[in-house]
């Protein structure tokens, strides 16, 4: 008995220590995992940064990096996927070789070797500058989570509801990126230098690597041994994965990635340029994921499936609203309630249809796929083949074709109802002769039949299921509907509709063409490019921000020589080519190929010009410094820089090291003229303590025009440089130049920035 008691304590021991060292592992993996997510969403913007004034500052510099970052992310999930079924001794040599491959690597500072030298396109130098600094650390990050959650599995492999917790660390990890979403722009740009960054990520990479390792070792340790027969248990192969499953996953993280992309376009850019704004839905996405995956508590069909089903179409009618009636505020509600709705759904349908641990890493990599397939298509194919943001309403009307799959086995004669309202629809849309009623009365007549079908259905089936599933198709519909109609219906001012990987661009025209006071204006979403009068004589006055009062027209007024030579970065519609005479040259520098042929096409300022207008396509920056090491400096007269209206503003044309080029180029006595319109951003000070540290005097010019003014002219604002004694004693510059109070900023250069500083906390008249 004494024995049995003594064995019995025995036995009691060895358990009570196996299960410290279960937690003790379980406590390491779940530290490893949030570090490595943690790190992964801070490098992206921290590498995108640094190279960012090397290949022009442009939207295709972000878009090539987030391609780089999607595909090394597949190639980690592929790795992971290959890896975790291989013994657990192996992975851990494996993955501890290439987590000190990756170490070689470090720091995570571009080699200034990788700058480019030429024109044409840069995308091969983005590629090779990413993977050569980033892409060995980038691939440890990413493949450690899911590399992790498959070694906690076999650590607790025969137990399933322990095993079914595994996807928590999921949720875990998308908890980390939420906080480095947040840390990130509010906590380390704004006080550490991009270098600093860099020196601190790579340490903090070090410490991961070390953290990784000593994981799989405590994994390792806390594995209870097993008998043959147990063994053969645990790695029996699973039940094959049906295609429709796997498929299933593909599309719904496809969904998620398109939403999230579209919807963000969409909002900073037409709907509001506020700087930041970004971060809302891409903040709302992860939490979805966190939600979803911490639990079955979050995710309830009941409530996610109508508010899809309602959202998505109220959102595609106000796609269809040409003059945007909802308030700012209340737009960008709807749309974030949107986006959150719609990735609660797909990812709570894929916390749903997760399959067992012992297929964990699969899951992964379709994941991995799907939100890969998703970036490309809305980050590199719409803007090639869409001439707006047309996979916004394509990611609207995906959720009710995935709702009608999902409840296919209880639809009868949904899919009957579901052709009608297409061919109806179809029918409105292209006004056919044969459809007598309007289409209002159509549209009436169409919602009235798919309440009474989804009613019935309900009745009939008596199951919820089978209306959702018919509410799920006539929602698709009515996207669709929409959607077509807002191009069909599109008003007549508009022009011209083109896009490319800098935005998307319209050209309106407004009152009657050839009339004295028509008008064409070009705008990048809610952004307008500059405006021009039709009139003979009036399509020759600068307008909008340009006018002679404006910064920009006492710059290139004041002290005035037979001949000038003016650089302006940022073409707009031409407008400032108005000043120019006989003998002059007027040098426009434009990123957007879209945009300068909008200029020639739809506007006349660059025609109609006396001076000799020159248009050099591609960054201002880097033009400017290839032609100063070329042939030396353009002498200007005047520079404009007017490229910070918008929301994303190219930061490294404002910065210490941007300035000293644009010196280099101006003679003596010339001035820059910075153009700071902007609603939601408080520059005047930047560039007053940018003008300080060149040693250039800085003035801030301020208009603010008549209302109802017949020359188009809007309010504006500029800072004006100049080290020029005789301009600054000009009669209309005293009166109109300003003090600037600088107090308090620092100087921004391309190794820091702090764009949360200059934030306006109230918006701008």
């Amino acid at each position: 008995m004494r024995e049995a008691v003594h064995a019995g304590h025995g036995a009691s021991a060895a358990q009570g220590a196996h299960a410290a060292r279960g937690a003790g592992a379980l406590a390491l993996s779940a530290s490893t995992i949030f570090v490595s997510a943690f790190l992964l969403f801070l490098v992206q913007p921290l590498i995108a940064r640094q190279i960012l004034p090397w290949f022009g500052g442009s939207a295709a510099v972000w878009t090539l990096c987030l391609v780089f970052f999607q595909v090394v992310l597949l190639v980690g999930y592929f790795y992971a996927d290959w890896l975790s079924r291989r013994p657990l001794r192996t992975q851990a040599i494996v993955h501890a070789l290439l987590l000190l491959a990756a170490c070689a690597m470090l720091p995570v500072i571009p080699d200034a070797a990788w700058k480019p030298t030429g024109q044409g396109d840069p995308s091969a130098g983005v590629l090779a500058v990413l993977a050569v600094t980033i892409g060995l650390p980038y691939l440890a990050v990413c493949t450690t989570g899911p590399l992790v959650q498959s070694w906690v599995a076999r650590l607790h492999a025969g137990d399933a509801p322990r095993q079914a917790k595994v996807y928590r660390l999921f949720a875990l990890s998308n908890l980390a990126a939420l906080a480095a979403l947040v840390v990130y722009p509010f906590v380390l740009e704004p006080v550490f230098a991009l270098r600093a960054q860099a020196v601190a990520w790579s340490v903090g990479f070090g410490l991961f690597a070390v953290l990784a390792i000593v994981s799989v070792v405590a994994v390792g340790k806390a594995r209870p041994a097993r008998t043959g027969d147990e063994t053969a248990a645990t790695t029996a192969p699973a039940t094959p994965l049906s295609w429709s499953d796997q498929l299933l996953w593909l599309v719904l993280a496809a969904l998620g990635t398109v939403a999230l992309l579209a919807v963000s376009a969409f909002i900073t850019q037409d709907i509001a340029s506020v700087p930041m704004l970004w971060i809302v839905p891409l903040a709302l996405y992860l939490l979805s994921f966190v939600l979803c995956f911490d639990s079955d508590f979050w995710y309830r069909r009941w409530l996610f499936w109508p508010a899809v089903l309602v959202l998505t179409p109220v959102m595609g009618w106000y796609l269809n609203t040409p003059q945007r009636s909802l308030p700012i505020a209340a737009a960008i509600g709807l749309y974030c309630a949107g986006l959150f709705a719609i990735c609660m759904f797909a990812n709570g349908e894929l916390a749903r249809a997760r399959p067992g641990p012992e297929r964990l890493t699969r899951f992964y990599l379709l994941l991995a796929l799907g939100g890969a397939v998703g970036g490309i298509f809305a980050g590199v194919v719409a803007p090639h083949f869409f001439n707006g943001y047309w996979e916004l309403p394509a990611s609207l009307a995906v959720p009710g074709l995935i709702v009608l799959w999902l409840t296919r086995a209880r639809q009868k004669w949904v899919w009957a109802v579901f052709a009608f309202a297409i061919v109806v629809g179809f029918a409105a849309f292209l006004r056919m002769d044969a459809v007598a009623v309007s289409l209002n009365v159509l549209y009436a007549a169409v919602s009235a039949l798919a309440l009474f079908a989804v009613g019935y259905t309900a009745w009939r089936a008596r199951s919820w299921a089978a209306a959702a599933g018919l509410a799920g198709a006539l929602a698709s519909v009515a996207v669709a509907w929409l959607s077509v109609y807002s191009v069909l219906e599109a008003d007549n001012r508009t022009m011209l509709r083109v896009r490319n990987f800098y935005g998307a661009l319209r050209v309106e025209q407004f009152g009657i063409p050839g009339a004295l006071t028509a008008s064409r204006r070009l705008m990048h979403g809610v952004i307008s490019h500059g405006e021009q009068l039709q009139g003979a004589v009036q399509r020759r006055l600068p307008s909008t921000y340009y006018g002679p009062k404006s910064g920009a027209g006492l710059a290139l007024l004041t002290n005035r020589g037979e001949t000038q030579r003016v650089g302006v970065i940022g073409l707009g519609v031409g407008t400032l080519a108005a000043y120019g005479r006989a003998g002059d040259t007027v040098r426009f520098y434009e990123i957007n190929p879209r945009v300068t042929a909008a200029a020639r096409s739809h506007f006349t300022y660059l025609a109609d010009s006396p001076a000799t207008v020159e248009v050099a396509q591609g960054d201002a920056r880097l033009l400017m410094q290839q032609e100063l090491d070329a042939q030396g400096s353009q002498r200007f007269d005047v520079i404009v820089v007017d490229a910070f209206s918008g929301d994303a503003i190219p930061m490294h044309l404002m910065t210490r090291e941007a300035l000293a080029l644009y010196d280099k180029h101006l003679l003596p006595t010339g001035v820059i003229a910075f153009h700071i319109s902007n609603r939601h951003l408080l520059l005047a000070p930047v560039v007053k303590r940018l003008a300080e540290d060149a040693g250039m005097q800085a003035l801030r010019v301020h208009f603010e025009p008549v209302p109802n003014n017949l020359t188009l002219e809007h309010s504006s604002e500029y800072v004006l440089l100049t080290r020029d004694p005789r301009f600054l004693q000009d009669p209309v510059i005293r009166e109109r130049g300003e003090a600037i109070d600088a107090a308090g900023v620092t100087t921004w250069t391309d190794d820091h920035s702090n764009l949360l500083a200059a934030l306006r906390w109230t918006v701008k008249p």
